[in-house]
């Protein structure tokens, strides 16, 4: 479906922000069975705890195997449903979490998990740091997370005397990583407000580069690229195109009369009834050149394409063309067009009879309708 040349589509903040975190996360996606197969090799400790070791791994390689699948579906899967994507993508972005802070506590009072202290603590420190900027465009999901790795350690290091003192060390890290957390959120709004201003100034831009400035409607440039585009599309689905050309009766002598400010208040108000008649998203209306328009109609049948162009007749015929206290009768010839493509032709065919339409309308009298050609 066409834009509208005034309503240009943007990304939502929303969208912007569940892309970043997921671009941002993907390097994380191994690390947690990673980190784990390094430090219980280096450690022995697969040997000495050989179950947990094993347990442990197969669910952070288990979560990571998910995590792939996930990498593989969740384009359409967000284009499906954006919640099912956050609930997935985050249910095993915690999953690891939850079991890597298990293992992280356990260093704190499992006499067994003892020469795992310095390694994990090293390595959750990281974790964590890596987990800041990775969640930045989400505060709350940041805080959270950090959260799940840290905090259970702290509960059960307060709960013994002798681990007291390393309860509030983690309590001090924690605090200092949510300072952190808000420099690096900070950061990436001001990013983001950047960014967008400038996609903004650039949509507004390509706006400008394909629309009419007068009438508002797509411009010549942009019905040229369309018309190439849609004739590919109905070649390759074998579906009717069609093609109004609508060329204002007289208008010259309405320039001539009433000057050019009222000739161009009246194509103003031309192409408003032309857009109000196109009946679907897909219709592309746009200012062919000087008083004549052009509707590219996808999809749409001789018969169709020519009662479309009967109804902008009609408001043309019965619309009082107003400006500066003074109202005026305008009426239009209309050509019409509707051909099957064949990539073995050139899309100019289209054009051509549509513009013999418009001269057959203007040979029977003007303000009527003529079809011209329209074959498959």
């Amino acid at each position: 479906m066409p834009e509208s040349p005034s309503e240009p589509s943007n990304i939502s903040t929303l969208e912007q922000t569940d892309t970043d975190i997921y671009r941002r996360s993907l390097p994380m996606l191994p690390v947690f069975s990673l980190l784990w197969l390094a430090i219980i090799w280096a450690s022995g400790f697969n040997q000495t705890m050989p179950k947990i070791s094993f347990i442990s791994l197969v669910g952070l390689a288990g979560i990571f195997g998910l995590q792939c699948l996930f990498a593989l579906v969740q384009k359409r899967l967000y284009r499906v449903s954006a919640v099912s994507w956050r609930f997935l993508f985050y249910l095993f972005a915690f999953a690891s979490a939850v079991i890597w802070s298990a293992l992280f506590t356990l260093c704190f009072f499992e006499p067994s998990f003892e020469r795992l202290f310095l390694p994990m603590t090293l390595a959750t420190a990281g974790i964590t740091n890596a987990a800041l900027s990775n969640f930045a465009p989400s505060r709350w999901v940041a805080q959270s997370y950090v959260s799940v790795l840290l905090l259970p350690a702290v509960f059960v290091c307060f709960s013994s005397q002798a681990h007291i003192t390393m309860g509030g060390v983690v309590v001090v890290y924690w605090f200092f990583s949510l300072l952190i957390l808000q420099r690096f959120h900070s950061e990436y709004s001001s990013g983001f407000v950047k960014a967008s201003s400038f996609e903004q100034q650039h949509t507004e831009l390509q706006r400008e580069n394909r629309t009419d400035g007068l009438t508002k409607v797509f411009n010549r440039r942009y019905f040229d690229e369309a018309l190439k585009k849609e004739w590919q599309q109905g070649a390759q689905e074998g579906a009717w195109l069609g093609l109004l050309f609508i060329d204002i009766d007289f208008f010259k002598k309405i320039n001539d009369t009433y000057g050019h400010m009222a000739g161009d208040e009246c194509l103003k108000q031309a192409a408003a009834i032309i857009n109000g008649a196109v009946q679907s998203g897909n219709d592309i209306v746009a200012r062919y050149g000087g008083e004549e328009f052009a509707v590219l109609l996808p999809r749409t049948a001789p018969d169709m394409a020519q009662r479309i162009a009967e109804s902008i007749r009609k408001q043309f015929e019965l619309k009082e063309f107003c400006f500066d206290d003074r109202c005026i009768s305008i009426t239009a010839s209309i050509g019409v067009s509707s051909i099957v493509p064949s990539i073995a032709n050139p899309p100019t065919i289209l054009i051509d009879q549509a513009d013999q339409g418009v001269y057959l309308a203007k040979e029977a009298g003007r303000n009527n309708v003529q079809l011209f050609g329209s074959t498959t």
